[in-house]
């Protein structure tokens, strides 16, 4: 009986200091290069044209003593361009884990790492649409600065992949590393 009441005394500590809510907004992606091979050298054909994408999803926030932990659910998508010929769009499932702190105000500063599951991505090349294999999971990390009024926040965040995405195709004459490289503007609400 003494372990049921501490457990539902540690759970309402945590249900006092939690938010959950609600998040949408911009991600503006950079990343990868596109490359011709040959027998002597790989060289980059088209480094990628900026593209805007979207993601939205929940998220669920604990905090305590100006410090914060905040986890998200995420659907994002991003397509990028490579010269007039090509393009890569890119959908997945983003988990990022944010450690945060407040620094002044309601202004506040985070990092931690991001999973991913790449849901699809389709490369198109003079129009012909070829989905690219990949095992699905990358991980990467972000870091950031956000202000939060009553039940609105506002945050950009630099997110950049570790794990390694090439691929190729094409006949085997080029590669594209396609880890995201981004910056993501988010509006998010609280329930709570």
């Amino acid at each position: 009986m003494k372990k049921i009441l501490f457990i539902i005394a540690i759970a309402s500590t945590f249900a006092l200091h939690a938010q959950f809510g609600i998040e949408a907004g911009v991600n503006y992606n950079f990343s990868g290069d596109l490359s011709e091979i040959t027998e002597s050298t790989s060289d980059i054909l088209h480094g990628a044209k900026s593209k805007t994408g979207f993601h939205g999803g929940i998220w669920y926030k604990y905090s305590l003593i100006g410090f914060f932990i905040k986890g998200e659910l995420l659907y994002t998508q991003y397509e990028n361009t490579y010269g007039n010929d090509y393009s890569m769009l890119t959908k997945k499932i983003d988990l990022p884990v944010v450690l945060g702190m407040d620094i002044l105000g309601p202004l506040y500063i985070f990092a931690g790492p991001d999973f991913q599951y790449i849901l699809n991505n389709e490369f198109s090349y003079d129009d012909d649409d070829e989905e690219v294999d990949y095992n699905g999971i990358t991980m990467g990390l972000h870091l950031g600065v956000g202000v939060q009024v009553k039940r609105l926040s506002l945050d950009i965040r630099w997110e950049k992949a570790l794990s390694s995405n090439t691929f190729e195709f094409v006949d085997d004459n080029f590669t594209l590393d396609a880890r995201p490289n981004q910056f993501i503007f988010t509006l998010g609400y609280a329930f709570n």
